[in-house]
């Protein structure tokens, strides 16, 4: 990753995706969540390919392992509300993860975050550093930073609040600048942009990613990241090959004529991708 040359990475959760990719000609990676069986995640590793495992965050809404349900006295009655684990329930959490990513022999794993908050990653990122850390493992670790909160939901004040963030962080970018430090000063060598992605039912995945062209060139210019986590597709390849970044997409199972003859119906988009 560190000659900064694009790469795109091909993210897949079935047998017959990733035989469809062993069609291809060229140099691509793969990503793989951990809450794939065994059998599945060695196939991927069998790809021969530059290797990725997630934490699968999109899954990790109906079992959420960073959160805990507390009991609390309020108002004269007991009621139940979520709370952060506690930073043992975490720790375990996270050692459980990195030995499992280790089973599979990948290249890369991405550090668990949180989508849409920036400094609970930034916490997350810490812990899991220093586990990461205290073993042996072949893998490279990947700090991902949440940008598109700030990036999507910065507040526009003309005139200072008494309870805002100091000045230096009076705009998304100038936050996000201090936060990628953070992430380098904790070790990181390798950081991904993440939390790009907005919700949308009319996208075939039900995401699409929130920046213009234009602000996603912008975004590269000044913040020079490692990885773009669902950056990849067919209108940024400029984008991504100018800057040498690596994306991966999960939207990619969709450039295809049966869902899209106009557009694809006389081409081979992943070909194309590759070229």
């Amino acid at each position: 990753m560190g000659n900064r040359k694009f790469l795109p990475i091909f993210a897949v959760n079935r047998q017959n995706l990733l035989e469809k990719l062993h069609k291809l000609e060229g140099n691509f990676g793969v990503l793989g969540t951990i809450i794939e069986s065994d059998k599945f995640l060695n196939s991927l590793r069998q790809a021969k390919k530059p290797y990725f495992i997630d934490s699968g965050v999109f899954d990790s809404r109906k079992n959420v392992w960073y959160q805990k349900t507390i009991s609390v006295f309020k108002n004269g009655r007991w009621i139940r509300k979520t709370d952060l684990a506690d930073s043992q329930e975490i720790r375990a959490w996270i050692v459980a993860f990195l030995d499992r990513c280790e089973k599979f022999n990948p290249d890369y794993v991405f550090a668990p975050d949180i989508i849409g908050e920036p400094l609970l990653s930034l916490y997350l990122a810490r812990l899991t550093f220093k586990e990461y850390c205290n073993k042996q493992y072949s893998y490279q670790l990947i700090g991902v930073v949440q940008a598109g909160y700030p990036l999507y939901n910065w507040p526009s004040i003309d005139i200072p609040q008494a309870d805002a963030l100091p000045p230096y962080f009076n705009t998304a970018k100038s936050f996000l600048s201090s936060l990628m430090s953070e992430y380098r000063n904790i070790g990181y060598k390798y950081i991904a942009l993440g939390g790009l992605l907005k919700v949308d039912s009319a996208m075939p995945m039900g995401l699409k990613f929130g920046l213009s062209n234009q602000d996603f060139d912008h975004l590269l210019s000044w913040s020079r990241p490692d990885f773009v986590l669902g950056g990849l597709a067919l209108s940024r390849l400029d984008i991504l090959k100018k800057h040498g970044v690596w994306a991966d997409s999960s939207n990619w199972l969709w450039w295809d004529e049966r869902y899209d003859f106009g557009r694809f119906g006389h081409r081979n988009a992943l070909q194309e991708v590759l070229a």
